[in-house]
């Protein structure tokens, strides 16, 4: 007993410590949400659970008619993490408007990274010194660290409990574990969704290869599929026309993307190719002290130690992580794209038909389908050294080599969310006559509808108009229906055409305004408003 709670309390304060390398604590205060809408996706994220507890559908189901008006939209196409709507939805009408989540969020994320970390490597390890500097390793993964800008896909502990589960002979053929795991994944991000259904569906083929006798292992597994699709069925993206954006192939994995930080400022140790602003999705840099453990798990089973191993050798885990190879070049060949990179520089280009770009839309950021590639390769190659002689002096040192690396790239994540340490709301829109200009408003209007023309304004003009109970006519979604795009498109040639609704409030966000209109035309904190005229409260708020 006194060894588990040492145990636990040597992890509670490797969690503690990674995310205060990560975060500022101040983000764990719900009221403080001036970092979080400055015009990242991490903004839109929290914007779009805000809005279920505001004005959110019956409970479980996952929609809410405020961003998106009218036709609104599920969380998961806000990318607000259905799982925090399905936990805080029940007591929503008790909570007041106006709080986030999400540095909550991203602690449990850090937490959860932690234990699952942790229960993979610990049976394997010599003893609880090695584990937790494995875990330690596995929780300073860059391609965690790096995702600050979207809470959702923080959740990369998914990968390790899929992981677990498969590295397990007895959990990885229960169909309870793994309707678990894809259930959770269904009510976080889609890749996570898919990343995980790819090592879950390596399992059952692995279970059905060795035993292909066992028809519960089959059924188990239809019945776990069908439990992910009626939860993606849930979030209404079955049975719809979602409109194509034609990038796929824009945001690839580079071919040396493991020892390539592809952003200079991010490593003190590695060279990196220049940034060219693609990098974000495929990166997928180890870190020094991930490479160097590579390398010499590599060198030790070719110089043939393998067979010489000790009884804490996991040769059985390493052979169900080969399991996942297929599955995982699947995704590799997705992820890479038509242009393999290299260096930052095209090797070459495939010219896709655009029928099969628009049908690999959905998963356009192709080099988040890597990580399950990286995870693998971190894990076994933990695993081959925790069965070395003196691993736990190499552990530390790469756990040192990996922390002087990161340094930089520590300090510039965690400067995003130091404005958390204040509790200023707004920066662009400070005035207060913001407010009840809002509330005088049928609905909320930006022009053009296009977030990157100024997103941070979208998102604290949105902020304030979910709390006031305001629906938003165009909102930044991860898609938008075929018909949502028709209806914004044909919005935005009445506006230029000088044909307004006279009870919305107009936010030009690149400050343009149609001739015919300038007479109409306020400016706010030097935005150029349009204001309307008074409108009733929409129906359905929470009091």
């Amino acid at each position: 007993m006194m060894r588990r709670s040492l145990s636990f309390a040597a992890l509670g304060a490797l969690a503690a410590m990674v995310f205060a390398t990560w975060m500022h604590f101040g983000v764990l205060n719900p009221a403080n949400v001036g970092w979080l809408i400055d015009g990242h996706d991490r903004g839109q994220s929290a914007i779009g659970l805000a809005a279920y507890l505001r004005a959110g559908g019956p409970w479980p189901l996952l929609h809410q008619p405020l961003l998106g008006a009218p036709e609104g939209m599920t969380l998961l196409f806000t990318d607000s993490i259905p799982l925090l709507g399905i936990l805080l939805g029940p007591v929503a009408r008790w909570l007041p408007p106006g709080l986030q989540f999400l540095g909550l969020w991203y602690l449990a994320c850090i937490i959860l990274q932690v234990g699952f970390a942790w229960a993979i490597v610990r049976p394997r390890a010599p003893d609880g010194m090695s584990a937790w500097l494995c875990a330690a390793l596995l929780a300073l993964m860059p391609v965690l660290i790096n995702r600050y800008g979207h809470a959702s896909l923080c959740a990369q502990w998914l990968i390790l409990w899929a992981l677990w589960l498969h590295l397990d002979p007895l959990r990885s053929r229960s169909s309870f574990w793994w309707a678990a795991v894809l259930g959770t994944a269904a009510l976080v991000h889609s890749y996570l969704l898919l990343i995980v259904a790819a090592i879950w569906a390596s399992a059952m083929l692995r279970a059905l290869w060795v035993e292909p006798q066992r028809r519960r292992t089959l059924i188990g597994a239809l019945g776990v599929a069908a439990l992910a699709v009626a939860i993606v069925a849930l979030h209404g993206v079955l049975g719809q026309r979602f409109a194509s954006t034609g990038t796929y192939g824009a945001f690839p994995v580079a071919l040396d993307a493991w020892w390539n930080p592809a952003n200079p400022s991010y490593s003190a140790l590695l060279p990196s190719s220049p940034d060219d602003g693609h990098g974000f999705e495929g990166f997928q840099y180890l870190g020094a002290g991930l490479i160097a453990l590579v390398l010499i798990g590599m060198a030790w089973s070719a110089a043939g130690a393998t067979r010489l191993a000790t009884p804490a050798m996991p040769g059985d885990a390493l052979r169900r992580l080969t399991c996942l190879v297929p599955a995982l070049l699947v995704l590799a060949v997705v992820a890479i794209g038509p242009q393999p990179k290299f260096w930052g520089v095209p090797l070459w280009t495939f010219h896709l038909p655009p029928a099969l770009t628009d049908a690999l839309d959905p998963v356009r950021a192709g080099g988040r389908l890597f990580w399950p590639a990286t995870y693998t390769l971190a894990v076994a190659a933990l695993l081959v050294v925790c069965s070395m002689p003196r691993a736990t002096l190499i552990l530390a040192g790469a756990l040192a080599l990996q922390l002087v690396d990161l340094m930089p790239m520590l300090a510039a994540v965690r400067a995003t969310s130091a404005a958390a340490d204040s509790s200023a709301h707004y920066h662009r829109t400070r005035d207060p006559r913001w407010d009840a200009l809002i509330a005088q408003a049928g609905t909320i209007d930006f022009q053009p509808p296009n977030p990157f023309a100024d997103l941070a304004l979208m998102e604290e003009v949105t902020w304030r108009a979910v709390r006031l109970c305001r629906p938003v006519r165009f909102t930044y979604a991860a898609r938008e229906t075929a018909g949502m795009r028709a209806r914004l498109d044909a919005e935005a040639r009445d506006f230029q055409a000088g044909r307004i609704e006279p009870t919305r409030l107009y936010v030009l966000l690149d400050g343009k305004v149609p001739r015919v209109l300038a007479g109409r035309v306020q400016r706010l904190d030097g935005i150029a408003i349009i204001a309307p005229t008074a409108s009733p409260l929409p129906p359905g708020c929470r009091p």
